[in-house]
């Protein structure tokens, strides 16, 4: 193939090895045996044909032959099987315009053979080609012409190979590439990159808005040494690359910078990681993320400020009630106390019995005054945080007998009864015996203050699934609407009494303390309206006061 028949390796038969023919092809006796004759160039040239004729169908690619106007001359099998036909031939005889039935854009086949027609050749050409199922797949396709003498091209030479697999992850990487870099260009905090030495190499628009610059460029040309020219003290950075280099991360760092173009002084908290080469561990750069924390910053001020303001207000509030507790209780105890000597007619008898009910009146609004004072003193040393629980024992069996005995009189004369119903192993409490005393003072003080005639007032208790203690204090008066049950827990909340007491007796401090006193021993207090009438006052005490 290709070789001159006139002389390439000699001009006559003899010359180029062809063996001629033998007069005698008998072996002659005794004679050494005949050499091969050496092969032909035609045996040269049809062996190397067939070569190229099996790399041809045996090959993994598709190759082909074409015209430059479209049309299949040759294609190989692997061809065929690549855009889905059952043999070359069928392919050939099928395709009359490669641009339209293979190519999804029959531009790219105009465009091919416009750059190899115009002397080039391409190579590695992607695009989206049609199978004859019509279904899509990508390939890659090399191209070259083959010439005529006078340089015109005669036909296409070309091989294709399928690379969607390479597709899907460059696109899958193209994906993955917008995606970071539409995080970087919208994130709403800061972004960087910057050196060890201090010099900003990478800032999303957002901290080039932070810094007050307009553009990328504009923020990195300007920005020389970051730890001298940003950060309010200098020795920040020293303690930022300090921090990195021993933990490699950093998250929460606060400092106080400047707008690096303006120079206005403002807070951020940066995030940060030391980024290493991976062969010998050096650092090579920072990256990281800063948001501004101006305001938050200065919330917190004003928060610590107000605080401080409020607990100089708290103590000044407790100073005026013990101040005015000690002024109030000198003269109250008097008056208490003249008030009985007089009802005791130590000095001699009352002769009006008018002037006796007045001084009744006088010693039991005395002892009313002094109640109050005490329960503001209580209330404000609670929400002041400081409580002063004396623990110890508390027979709770006990100190509700002893509540009840208290309020027996006020009972009869209301026309309410009470009872208790505790069980037999009713346990002690780790407490503060008096602040509890107050409680069940206070409960037992509403249930009456909001019965009727002919009422009821019981103490029961129960112990928890949980092991907690609970005691329900019931009445069976008129009731707390349901819109009030928790409003009465207020300070200085009154409702309306009824024949048991009323508002008069108190300010509305008792339920607001009582269960401040219970919160400080790891309890709750709520009031529920009991389905047959009445109210349900719910204490709860932790088991592991239960001893």
């Amino acid at each position: 193939m290709g070789r001159s028949r006139d002389g390439g390796r000699g001009g006559t038969a003899a010359g180029r090895g062809v063996r001629p023919a033998a007069a005698d092809s008998a072996p002659r006796t005794g004679a050494a045996p005949e050499s091969p004759a050496p092969e032909s160039d035609a045996d040269d040239d049809f062996r190397l044909a067939d070569d190229f004729r099996l790399i041809f169908e045996r090959a993994g690619i598709g190759l082909s032959k074409t015209t430059p106007e479209g049309r299949f001359l040759l294609v190989n099998p692997a061809m065929a099987e690549l855009y889905g036909y059952d043999s070359p031939e069928q392919m050939v005889a099928e395709i009359t315009d490669i641009g339209l039935q293979c190519y999804v854009d029959p531009a790219v086949r105009a465009e091919m053979r416009a750059r190899v027609e115009g002397g080039g050749e391409v190579v590695g050409l992607i695009s989206r080609a049609r199978r004859r199922d019509g279904s899509v797949f990508w390939m890659r396709e090399s191209t070259r012409a083959v010439r005529d003498a006078e340089g015109r091209p005669l036909f296409f030479v070309g091989t294709v190979d399928r690379v969607d697999a390479q597709m899907e992850a460059l696109e899958a990487l193209r994906a993955a590439e917008q995606g970071y870099r539409d995080l970087f260009e919208n994130a709403t905090e800061g972004i960087y990159r910057s050196s060890i030495e201090g010099r900003m190499l990478r800032a999303n628009p957002a901290l080039v808005r932070l810094n007050g610059y307009e553009s990328e460029a504009e923020l990195l040309a300007a920005v020389g040494d970051i730890g001298r020219e940003w950060y309010v003290d200098p020795g920040r950075r020293a303690e930022f690359q300090r921090r990195l280099l021993a933990e490699e991360r950093l998250e929460g760092f606060v400092s106080e910078v400047r707008r690096h173009r303006t120079g206005e002084r403002i807070w951020v908290t940066e995030n940060a990681r030391l980024v290493r080469d991976e062969a010998e561990g050096r650092p090579l750069y920072y990256e990281g993320s800063v948001r501004e924390i101006t305001r938050e910053v200065e919330a917190r001020a004003e928060l610590v400020r107000a605080q401080q303001a409020a607990e100089a207000g708290s103590r000044a509030k407790s100073a005026f009630l013990a101040n005015m507790s000690h002024e109030l209780r000198t003269p109250l105890n008097a008056i208490i106390g003249f008030a009985e000597v007089m009802l005791a007619r130590l000095y001699g008898p009352i002769e009006n019995p008018r002037y006796a009910a007045y001084v009744e009146d006088i010693r039991r609004s005395g002892r009313l005054l002094l109640q109050l004072l005490d329960d503001i003193l209580d209330l404000s040393k609670v929400e002041a945080g400081r409580p002063e629980l004396q623990e110890e024992a508390v027979d709770l069996a006990r100190l509700f007998r002893e509540s009840l005995r208290m309020l027996q009189p006020r009972a009869e004369a209301a026309g309410v009864s009470l009872s208790l119903e505790l069980p037999a192993d009713l346990p002690r409490l780790r407490g503060d015996q008096r602040r509890l005393r107050q409680v069940a003072l206070n409960l037992l003080s509403n249930a009456l203050k909001y019965n009727r005639p002919g009422g009821s007032v019981t103490v029961r208790a129960e112990r928890a699934a949980d092991g907690d203690l609970l005691l329900l204090v019931e009445d069976s008066g008129v009731g707390i609407p349901e819109a009030d049950l928790e409003r009465v827990f207020q300070p200085f909340v009154q409702l309306g009494g009824g024949p048991g007491g009323g508002p008069s007796e108190g300010v509305g401090l008792g339920l607001p303390l009582s269960r401040q006193l219970v919160a400080l021993h790891g309890g709750s207090l709520t009031l529920e309206r009991r389905p047959e009438g009445g109210t349900r006052a719910r204490l709860r005490l932790p088991a592991d006061r239960c001893l």
